[in-house]
């Protein structure tokens, strides 16, 4: 029997990830409030800064959140650990309670395979709240959603919450947060970026609303979003025990090449792990080895070593 019972994640640098958390028992804790957004956006930018993760998107839903990330320096693990628990310890003060503020799964970070994944997630996050026709269009989304700063190349300038953090420590009075262009697509200008944008949020914005119209359904609305106790949840159910996909794209031979490597990888850190369970100190684990690695348990191969 293997002593590994969950898989690693191989973190390596320079890798796009879509990042999806779900708030505990999917409460409306992040419901949009001019609070939540001005901590969300302060704590997601000072630990963007601080571990020097690329911002590409951000999309903040009720219950949960999407963002798009580039992971230069290989650390984003340490990125998440850092955001969610300074935002939920602000949001908890917010709120008036102490319990855990995220769900306990998990954290999802599906690595992005090539421009059309990053893409078709990026669209993905930004219209979210229209494909669960809570609004019509993306723009009357009360929450923060970063579409407006994409199309526009502006930065959003979020200001240090003054009931959660001491105004003489050490963060900044206020932080600002880029959306960077994925180099994927360096050859379009500002313009064609935007317009490429636009005209695939409109086009799921119009799909939306024919689903709504075949079904005779209805969108929620604004009014409704910010009537929502905090600590309401959805009335439908969601799906469990499903698969829980770690890649993304739809060339085939493209994820067929990452899912190769996946396998690899824990191939390679299975048969390490179990050597240093069965007392091999000299054991070298893959490279892409994370957690063990940060805590100085073990050493691991180069750059170099990668195929």
């Amino acid at each position: 029997m293997s002593l590994c019972v969950t898989l690693p994640r191989q973190v390596l640098e320079d890798r796009v990830y879509m990042v999806t958390r779900r708030c505990a028992e999917r409460r409306f804790f992040l419901r949009p409030c001019q609070r939540v957004e001005q901590a969300f956006v302060y704590c997601f930018a000072v630990a963007a800064q601080r571990y020097g993760v690329e911002v590409y998107w951000l999309s903040v839903l009720s219950n949960h959140h999407h963002d798009g990330i580039r992971d230069r320096r290989g650390n984003y693990p340490e990125f998440l650990r850092y955001f969610h628990s300074l935002l939920a310890r602000c949001l908890n003060v917010h709120l008036g309670r102490w319990e855990n503020f995220w769900s306990a799964e998990q954290c999802g970070a599906l690595h992005l395979g090539d421009a059309d994944a990053i893409f078709e997630k990026m669209i993905y996050a930004l219209t979210n709240p229209v494909k669960d026709h809570l609004v019509d269009r993306v723009f009357n989304w009360p929450g923060f959603n970063s579409l407006c700063y994409q199309l526009t190349g502006k930065s959003v300038v979020a200001k240090r919450p003054p009931w959660f953090f001491d105004k003489n420590g050490e963060l900044p009075d206020e932080v600002e947060l880029s959306f960077a262009r994925p180099p994927e697509f360096a050859h379009l200008n500002h313009g064609e970026w935007a317009e490429k944008i636009r005209t695939a949020v409109a086009l799921e914005e119009q799909k939306a609303a024919e689903e709504r119209s075949r079904s005779n359904g209805t969108i929620v609305g604004r009014k409704a979003i910010l009537r929502q106790s905090p600590y309401s949840c959805p009335k439908t159910c969601t799906e469990r025990r499903g698969l829980r996909p770690r890649v993304a794209t739809r060339n085939k031979w493209r994820r067929i090449e990452l899912l190769c490597a996946n396998k690899r990888f824990h191939q390679r850190y299975r048969e390490a792990f179990e050597r240093r369970c069965h007392g091999h100190a000299d054991v070298v684990f893959p490279y892409g080895t994370y957690q063990l690695k940060m805590l100085n348990l073990v050493r691991c191969q180069s750059a170099s070593t990668l195929e």
